[in-house]
């Protein structure tokens, strides 16, 4: 049987006193009880620890946690999805189906067709407590660094991967036949109303090349799913097993 594992941050060896959400989460989500153990992790430092619940107050727990160990499944490679920003929540999705799918960064940038949303602080919180969540609940013990949304000429001059992949419904290459064997791969996905002319040019100059997923036009929450998923079924990276 799979044990419970709650995000703690930061972890330690020893007494514990969880914070008042941590807390709530293991006594009133949870139902854990005194003597009941769980699988404690710190996404930011990869590290975890079986602690066990030994008093229950009204709005704090306090458990002793073990010695620190690695975390058992982290993702093994190197994997940038840049995410142009679409209509609405979709990147909420895109960044769940990024960590579950073994992400190691996940960047979100503005395009010519990018549809405007409000940003700031409290939006790019939401996604790490996102993030951290889908790694809560697929196993995985680090989470992918998300940052906000920045100008895509940016965030493209940035990427350092020896793959990079643009996913184009006309794009000239397979995707699976780039991917495979890839030590590193960054992943570029454009708006609904795809990339204008110069983005293009852009994305080429960058070292992109365009690949396709197949003979069906994606939307665009969908188009890193699929790519990120393809690449994990290849076994080319992916996370650990326990």
């Amino acid at each position: 049987m799979r044990r419970v594992r709650v995000p703690v941050a930061p972890l330690g060896s020893g007494v514990l006193e969880l914070d008042r959400e941590t807390s709530r989460y293991v006594t009133r989500v949870l139902r854990l009880m005194v003597g009941a153990t769980f699988v404690a992790f710190d996404p930011e430092a990869r590290t975890e620890a079986l602690c066990e619940v030994v008093s229950i107050g009204k709005d704090q727990a306090r458990v002793v946690a073990s010695e620190l160990s690695p975390a058992t499944s982290v993702a093994q490679r190197a994997v940038t999805l840049i995410q142009c920003v679409g209509k609405g929540d979709k990147l909420d999705a895109v960044v769940r189906d990024a960590t579950e799918l073994g992400a190691t960064e996940v960047l979100a940038a503005t395009s010519a067709r990018s549809v405007a949303t409000k940003a700031g602080t409290s939006q790019l919180a939401r996604l790490r407590r996102i993030a951290v969540e889908a790694a809560r609940q697929c196993g995985r013990g680090d989470v992918p660094r998300v940052e906000a949304a920045r100008p895509l000429e940016v965030v493209l001059s940035e990427v350092d991967a020896a793959v990079r992949v643009a996913l184009l419904p006309e794009g000239e290459a397979r995707y699976v036949d780039l991917v495979a064997g890839a030590a590193s791969l960054a992943l570029l996905v454009g708006p609904e109303g795809g990339f204008e002319d110069d983005e293009l040019a852009s994305m080429r100059a960058h070292g992109f090349r365009g690949a396709t997923l197949g003979p069906f036009v994606l939307r665009t929450e969908t188009v890193a799913a699929a790519a990120l998923g393809t690449a994990m079924a290849l076994g080319d990276w992916g996370i650990k097993p326990r």
